[in-house]
């Protein structure tokens, strides 16, 4: 049986397979990992895997704001639309730097943090997403929206039609 969902922590959700990034590189290579990734946002990390950044489409959305409707769907989009997202945001963008667009005031959350914490922090801080870090900020995963819904939704009781 699931456990109760207040007793759940983050780390009991979070996504464990995470696609980071790497200050230096650039935008075009981002754009290529989210789409490769199917993903809407990256982890910005530095060599000893802390969390140093977070780069999401809205941080493209930001200096291309023409394209606003195309990326905020990329994350349900199909490959043609992705290539062709990814083909025109490197055309104007790609040569700068993760560092130059990523958000860096990073809102993150422990392992150990109950999900009512982790959706309340979500909600004040207006994120959909949190990287969830150790004491020396080492990213150990992602917690979504979407993980503390499907957490909600597996701890619900069972209904008999």
């Amino acid at each position: 049986m699931a456990k109760d969902v207040y007793e759940r922590r983050a780390k009991d959700v979070m996504s464990r397979d995470l696609v980071t990034i790497d200050a230096k590189d650039s935008a075009h290579d981002a754009l290529q990992l989210m789409a490769e990734n199917k993903v809407a946002a990256l982890p910005v990390v530095d060599r000893q895997s802390r969390c140093v950044g977070f780069l999401s489409t809205s941080d493209f959305v930001e200096v291309t704001r023409d394209m606003d409707a195309g990326l905020t769907e990329l994350e349900n989009a199909d490959e043609p639309l992705w290539g062709a997202c990814l083909e025109r945001l490197s055309d104007s963008i790609g040569h700068q730097s993760v560092t130059e667009l990523m958000s860096e005031s990073v809102v993150s959350i422990g392992p150990d943090a109950p999900l009512f914490e982790v959706a309340s922090r979500m909600l004040r801080e207006h994120v959909h997403r949190l990287p969830v870090v150790d004491s020396n900020d080492r990213l150990l995963g992602i917690i979504s929206m979407t993980d503390i819904l499907a957490a909600f939704v597996e701890c619900a009781p069972a209904r008999t039609a």
